[in-house]
């Protein structure tokens, strides 16, 4: 008689066993019952060893991959990918000593502060998604901060002499492409959302701008349309202003920017018209490098304007949560903003009474 199979074979030939692992069927198969023993085994010493957490990590961006804008995915994806190269093994064996030193040397390679919070929460949100999954019972990233004096880049405002540039060219009408950067100064709008404005999205009844999507250029020079339905901050009324109101043409439909095709501009269109503006304007500088050569350089961008806006906002008396509804950030955000405006303001007093101490002395 012949030796009764440890292991039930089916019909096409394989051998196959059911074991109920934590309330789930779990089937395992081969061509003999040695290599059923072995993925049993197998299973077994990967179930005591966890997942590694890279296969986490990509679990966490695909199930937040719907809840946050393109350009916020595009940022996590670059941290993403460097915290899965930093840690290929089981997420198990990641201490906090282990994230600790990667936070660190992250910061020695001259990273801002922004850069490293960001890298941080990213790091923070996958070891917390790990521990609702079951992988682990306690997030090693948990306690980590970030260290004190980070370097902070700060956008530029622009001058007061520039800023005069810019409403007299509104004034005026007659720069090239004048109503997209005045409508930046006056609204302090990111560059995505003031290039998918519609005419319909100026309510002068109500005495607002309806921002509600943005361009995102983030892939393609011919850009996709972002609702802001995904970020609470984002989707906003804005004041309408009077001087903007005034310059706004009221009988027009239709985007009020549009491209040479009547869509969206494409990111060539934008620069050449930026350019242009900043020539006419007065914005741009010519420099001469270490070669001798004289180059025509655009420090200014439409973000300047947006700081340019935030300055305001503080000179007007608004306080970081007022600032912030406007310019579609958080309170914290404009906190920063308003922290260095302050620090600026100290310096500008202090020169002001050493100059005018030196002429009282004098």
């Amino acid at each position: 008689m012949a030796k009764k199979s440890k292991y039930h074979q089916r019909p096409d030939g394989l051998f196959e066993a059911i074991r109920t692992i934590n309330g789930k069927r779990v089937a395992f198969r081969g061509k003999s019952c040695r290599e059923v023993d072995r993925k049993i085994l197998e299973y077994q010493e990967q179930k005591e060893r966890g997942r590694d957490f890279p296969k986490i990590a990509d679990e966490w961006e695909v199930q937040h991959e719907g809840d946050i804008g393109e350009s916020t995915r595009r940022v996590y994806s670059y941290a993403v990918k460097r915290l899965k190269e930093a840690f290929p093994g089981p997420a198990k064996e990641i201490r906090p000593l282990d994230i600790q030193r990667y936070i660190s040397a992250f910061e020695k390679q001259g990273r801002s502060a922004n850069s490293v919070s960001i890298e941080l929460c990213v790091c923070k949100m996958i070891f917390a998604h790990a521990v609702i999954s079951g992988d682990i019972d306690i997030s090693p990233a948990a306690e980590i901060k970030k260290s004190r004096g980070l370097p902070v880049k700060h956008r530029e405002a622009l001058t007061e002499e520039q800023e005069a540039a810019v409403k007299a060219a509104g004034r005026e009408k007659k720069a090239h492409w004048w109503l997209f950067p005045y409508l930046l100064l006056y609204t302090g709008m990111r560059r995505g959302e003031a290039l998918a404005l519609t005419y319909a999205d100026i309510d002068r009844k109500a005495g607002v701008i309806h921002v509600t999507k943005k361009l995102n250029y983030a892939y393609s020079t011919t850009p996709t349309l972002e609702n802001h339905l995904k970020s609470e901050n984002g989707r906003r009324d804005i004041p309408l202003l009077q001087p903007l109101a005034d310059a706004l043409p009221k009988t027009r439909a239709g985007l009020i920017f549009p491209g040479r095709d009547g869509g969206f501009m494409k990111q060539g269109e934008i620069a050449k018209n930026w350019r242009r503006y900043c020539q006419d304007v007065g914005l741009n500088e010519i420099v001469q490098t270490s070669d001798g050569k004289i180059h025509e350089t655009f420090p200014i961008t439409p973000h300047c304007f947006r700081h340019s806006f935030a300055t305001i906002c503080y000179e007007a008396g608004l306080d970081p949560r007022q600032a912030a509804e406007i310019l579609g950030d958080t309170p914290e955000v404009l906190e920063s903003v308003y922290t260095h405006l302050r620090q600026e303001h100290k310096a500008t007093a202090a020169q002001l009474l050493g100059a005018y101490m030196d002429a009282r002395d004098g």
